[in-house]
Order: C-alpha cells, then sequence, then structure tokens
C-alpha cells in the first residue's frame, strides 16, 4: 500500500469511529443465515401465543416503544445474520482495540401494529443483540459505514439511512439492519430481543 493510501485510510478510520454502546452482539461477510420465510412475518402473536422456541423469520410478540412522548406497538421479525471477518474493521486503524473481533450484521423486520404514529428513528434496534457460545455480542454505533456494510443493510440505529422527518404509521414496516460484535472465532447462535432486567429475552435461533 502506498504512502497516500495509508494517509487516506488513516483519516477514514478516524473519520468513522465506532463507539461501543453496550454488552450485546456480533461479524462479517463470509457467512450469512438467512430466514424459514417471509410468510412467517405475516403473524403478530401476543405474548401468550408467542412460540417458547421461535427461530429466523418468525415474529415475536407485540413490544411497546415509547419516543418523544408518544408511544406505539411493533413486532420484531429478525430475518437474518451476516458475519464478517476480522479484516473488516482493519480500516479503522485501532487494531489493539479490535484485535480478536469481528463484525455481524443483524437484520430485522419491524412492524407499526398500533399507538401513536413515531417520527423516525424511533429505538426499533435498541434491545435487540447476539449471543454466542461464548457469551453475548457488543452492539456498536458507527458514525460512517465501513466499506465492508452489505449493500443491503440499512441502518437504523448507527448509521441512520431513513429520514429524519419520516412518519412511522400503523401498519407501515422496516427492514432495518444494525453491526455488532464477537470474538473472530465465534457462531451468532440466537438473535435476543430484551426490555429491561425482569423480563426473560425473547431469542430467535439462528440455526
Amino acid at each position: 500500500m502506498s504512502h497516500s493510501q495509508n494517509q487516506h485510510s488513516a483519516r477514514l478510520g478516524r473519520r468513522l469511529g465506532l463507539i461501543a454502546v453496550g454488552a450485546t452482539t456480533a461479524c462479517t461477510l463470509t457467512a450469512c443465515y438467512p430466514s424459514t420465510g417471509d410468510s412467517a412475518k405475516d403473524a403478530a402473536p401476543s405474548a401468550s401465543q408467542a412460540p417458547k422456541k421461535l427461530r429466523l423469520g418468525q415474529p415475536g410478540p407485540e413490544q411497546e416503544i415509547s419516543s418523544y412522548k408518544k408511544s406505539a406497538k411493533f413486532v420484531f421479525t429478525p430475518t437474518k445474520v451476516v458475519e464478517g471477518k476480522p479484516e473488516d474493521l482493519d480500516e479503522l486503524d485501532e487494531p489493539d482495540k479490535y484485535a480478536g473481533k469481528k463484525v455481524v450484521w443483524v437484520y430485522v423486520n419491524a412492524r407499526h401494529t398500533g399507538g401513536d404514529a413515531l417520527k423516525e428513528p424511533p429505538p426499533v434496534m435498541s434491545d435487540v443483540n447476539v449471543e454466542t457460545a461464548s457469551g453475548p455480542g457488543t452492539k456498536f454505533i458507527l458514525i460512517g459505514a465501513l466499506s465492508s456494510t452489505p449493500k443491503d443493510c440499512h441502518l437504523l440505529n448507527g448509521v441512520k439511512e431513513l429520514g429524519t422527518e419520516d412518519v412511522w404509521k400503523k401498519g407501515e414496516e422496516r427492514d432495518v439492519c444494525d453491526p455488532y460484535l464477537v470474538p473472530e472465532g465465534a457462531k451468532v447462535d440466537k438473535v435476543t430481543y430484551s426490555q429491561g432486567y425482569y423480563k426473560e429475552p425473547l431469542r430467535w435461533s439462528v440455526k
């Protein structure tokens, strides 16, 4: 790599800045776990009706989200997990910080099922995470976007590609995606959703 390319890479790394915001989830484009089908999103089970063992592509029970003094209900359906490579993080130019890590992108279909219309971005991904055999991943906010970010990854709580003045109304849905960090040798086993510390998290099996 030339001196000018090194300077460009360093500037890009500083401009991106990857900030960890909690102990959550995962990694790169070498593996993709698809959903079990789009038809499952049509159902909106209540908490008592939700399957005990959810799989990717199955909707969870309704969840209530509040934003700017308004409240709405959503149904979340994790659809796939795309795993990256450890070298995806090289452009951040912080090898010590990200040693032994890789990034994963989690895709979720979010459907507004009732309540107030909310301005985007409501925090639909704030309580989503991943689990590996070695524990939960770490959720990240990207200030900018990695060059390896999948083209179909429409970031919501990270780099937001949806308009800030968009209004999310009942019956509307969005397919969104957020990045997580996991150990470079780990595989994502589950996508989780948890509000608060007193409820058992919802878990969707990836395999």
